[in-house]
């Protein structure tokens, strides 16, 4: 009976130490602050993601590796870009250096971009055509940032010296989010683990396997894109395919008790645009924001505005068309079929903009904890 009863306790305690461990395991996990990035293709969000890294992982920057491998990245988004506007200018404004053209669009997806290569891609870029279809762009997938890359295409091109990314460089790069990737991040003596995950319409069906355990999502939408068209369907146009993807998420079963926070994105861009492209259009195929009720900047207005800030009225229609787009969204919550029973904060960011990403992100770090506290019923949300 002694022994039997020995092996009984060694059990026992086996037993118990096993159920400690997952209990350790599970309280660890329902622990973990779990931010969801979330948003439609080409709202920058893996930009953002790319900002946390260099802010917040534990490796606090890119390595010389990550660079050198950037840099065929870089190449490849800018011929690539350059190629699409190509073939969209028969159909916009015609190239009339047809020479150049023929050189870049004959260029294969891996070209390299040298000092042999400057001169004409400087050439096409300078065409009357490419300028004017540029300027025209709504409807054709191309990055912005390829004007980012073209305003210094000298040194992405190794002159004077060897092409090697800075940090904005490799913030305007684009490599397409497939799936789901997970990284560790540190504010302060918070931890979080985030999850960016493709925004593409046939990558989000895979969404679901991240959606467990969340405390906040993070959503990312570009307020730049109102004139602009789905990668998937011409016919569609951005910013409404976006606000109906941020309603979808409020009401989704699985965020009814979690808290956004919307990244109203592409602020510098929105800036550049809205004194060329009229936000507001009330008649024909391409009508959108027809309740805007103003002001609304003069198109083709002589003297132009200055966007640098000191323009009034140019300010009194920037802030306006953002307080607009900041309302479409948030209102999305006030006619769902299930109340929500948690909130939406709001910011408007440049992603490519180190110190403004920081600054936000130490704000929305006391929003999270927040939160995570509440979520044990240490804190109250107000």
């Amino acid at each position: 009976m002694g022994a039997c009863g020995g092996k009984l306790d060694e059990e026992t305690l086996r037993s118990r130490q096993i159920e400690k461990e997952m209990l350790k395991a599970k309280n660890q996990d329902e622990g973990k602050i779990k931010i969801l990035l979330l948003g439609a293709g080409e709202s920058g969000k893996s930009t953002l993601f790319k900002q946390f890294k260099i802010l917040y992982s534990d490796q606090k920057d890119f390595s010389k590796e990550d660079r050198d491998a950037f840099v065929s990245v870089i190449h490849a988004n800018i011929v690539s870009d350059m190629k699409i506007m190509i073939d969209a200018c028969p159909s916009h404004t015609p190239i009339k250096n047809e020479d150049a053209a023929n050189v870049v669009g004959g260029w294969g997806k891996n070209q390299k971009l040298g000092p042999d290569q400057l001169h004409v891609i400087e050439a096409l870029w300078n065409d009357a055509g490419m300028v004017q279809t540029w300027q025209d762009r709504g409807d054709i997938q191309v990055q912005d940032a390829l004007a980012y890359y073209m305003s210094d295409i000298a040194r992405v091109c190794g002159v004077p010296s060897t092409f090697v990314p800075t940090n904005e460089d490799i913030l305007h790069s684009r490599v397409r989010t497939s799936g789901v990737v997970q990284e560790n991040f540190q504010i302060g003596e918070a931890r979080f683990e985030m999850y960016d995950v493709g925004g593409q319409r046939n990558e989000r069906r895979k969404w679901i396997h991240s959606f467990q355990n969340v405390t906040t999502v993070m959503f990312v939408a570009a307020v730049s894109e109102y004139n602009q068209v789905l990668y998937e369907d011409n016919g569609v146009n951005r910013q409404t395919e976006a606000v109906e993807l941020f309603r979808q998420q409020l009401e989704s079963e699985w965020f009814l008790t979690i808290p956004f926070i919307l990244f109203l994105n592409k602020k510098d861009l929105f800036r550049e645009k809205l004194p060329k492209i009229p936000f507001k259009v009330t008649e024909g195929d391409e009508q959108r924001n027809i309740d805007f009720q103003g002001p609304e900047c003069e198109m083709d207005r002589s003297p132009p505005y200055n966007t640098d800030g000191s323009d009034s009225s140019f300010e009194n229609c920037y802030d306006a068309a953002l307080e607009y787009l900041k309302d479409i969204y948030v209102s999305q919550q006030d006619d769902l079929p299930v109340a929500r029973k948690a909130g939406i904060y709001t910011h408007f960011t440049n992603s490519t903009d180190s110190e403004n990403v920081e600054r936000i992100m130490n704000s929305c770090k006391d929003i999270i904890l927040r939160i995570q506290l509440s979520k044990f019923g240490w804190v109250h949300n107000n």
